[in-house]
This record gives structure tokens, sequence and C-alpha cells, in this order.
């Protein structure tokens, strides 16, 4: 029988700064195991928004066209036109998200950038990421019936399997990261800090990417992608 892994969310996110914060879930975010903060998560987010004198900061920047649900908007934070922030999300202190995004049940860290028409569902993200336009984090797996998933995601660590005790993940996004347009992640991808991933890129389910490499596309039909030392 394999050994379940857990997953460590320190190695590739950095708990968000602040002292509006420090009394929330989200401050021990980098201390957390992946699994148990995904099953956990709506229930942490509630006990934040309890917490919090405000969920919206008044620095803060937010398109009258943008719909935001019941989140967490931090210092600085810039909306663009026709954007939807829904779910449990929270953005940190200087995020900046483009034209037409819909951003569901994600967490963003510190300064990342999301540039046009961006999808991101049971996602997150570290500090001072960029993601380009049309880059898309597919939390289900395909199935005959997807409005009811039941196919749980999982990661390949290099010494076991690491499940991750929902059928709802998309993407974890380390710090730093950079990627070109058109990518494709997950469900259940786990993306190291500071790695870069080109345009046209499909990086398949179940794949974790270790720090500081990169990923390409490629054109042999059996493999999504490349991927390098940086």
């Amino acid at each position: 029988m394999t050994t379940p892994h857990f997953l460590p969310l320190g190695n590739y996110l950095t708990n968000p700064a602040g002292p509006a914060l420090a009394s929330t879930p989200y401050a021990r975010l980098a201390s957390s195991d992946l699994a148990a903060w995904l099953t956990q998560w709506p229930d942490l987010h509630a006990q934040a928004l309890k917490t919090l004198a405000r969920r919206i900061h008044p620095t803060a920047r937010i398109h009258p066209t943008a719909i935001i649900g019941d989140d967490v908007i931090g210092p600085d934070v810039k909306v663009w036109e026709f954007t939807t922030v829904r779910g449990h999300s929270l953005l940190a202190p200087g995020v900046s998200v483009g034209f037409n995004c819909e951003i569901t049940n994600t967490y963003l860290g510190a300064s990342t950038v999301l540039g046009h028409r961006i999808g991101l569902n049971r996602t997150l993200v570290g500090d001072q990421a960029h993601l380009s336009s049309d880059v898309m984090a597919a939390a289900l797996h395909l199935t005959t019936d997807i409005t009811h998933p039941s196919r749980d995601t999982f990661l390949r660590l290099p010494d076991g399997i690491c499940p991750c005790r929902t059928p709802r993940f998309g993407a974890l996004i380390g710090d730093r990261v950079q990627t070109g347009s058109r990518i494709t992640l997950g469900p259940g991808t786990a993306i190291g800090r500071g790695c870069l991933i080109h345009s046209h890129t499909a990086v398949s389910p179940t794949v974790v990417v270790p720090d500081h490499h990169t990923i390409t596309p490629t054109d042999r039909p059996t493999h999504h992608t490349r991927i390098r030392r940086t």
C-alpha cells in the first residue's frame, strides 16, 4: 500500500503580511498542509470574515463593472473591468487582476499580477507571481456528469502520492512564477517558486514541478510539456 504524503504550503507560498490578517487562519497559510487547507478552506475563510474589521480595504480600486462576492480585498489591490471575484477568495496587498477574469475560491499572494481573461478556481497563488492572458486552472476532472464531481485530485511527488482529499483543486502556484499566455493547469498541479511557463503550454494533472524550472510545450503527441532546470 502506498503511504500518503503531505505537501506543506510553505514549500510554495509565503504567509500574507500585514496586521489585518494576523489573527485570521490566513496567517498560518504557509504552515498548513495542502489537503488540510483545501478541505477546511470554506470554514477558515468564514472565520477570517468574522475577525476582519472590513472586507475591502479603502485603498483598493475596484472597477464599477467588477463583481465582488464575500471576499477579502487587501490594500492597494486593483480589480479591473468585467472581472468576477467570488467564493472564498482573498486578494493580498498589491494584487492586480486584469480585464474579464474569473477568480473563484482562490488565494492571490502579495503583489501578484493577473493579466486578461484568466480563470482560477480552487487555486493558491504565491507572492509576486505574474500570469499573462488566457491562463486557466481547471479544478475538476472531466467525467460523464461534471456537475457532481467524485474523482479526488492528487499530486505525484517524487517519493509517492499526495492525496488532496477533494475533487475540487486547480493548482498550487508558487511565489514569483511567471507565465506566458494560453496556459492550462490541472486539475491538480503544483508549480514551484520561480518557475517560468512558456505560452501555449498545458501542464498535465497531478504534475509537480520543482522550484526554478522552465516549462515549455512539446510537439510530441504523448507529452504535454518539457521541464528543465532554469
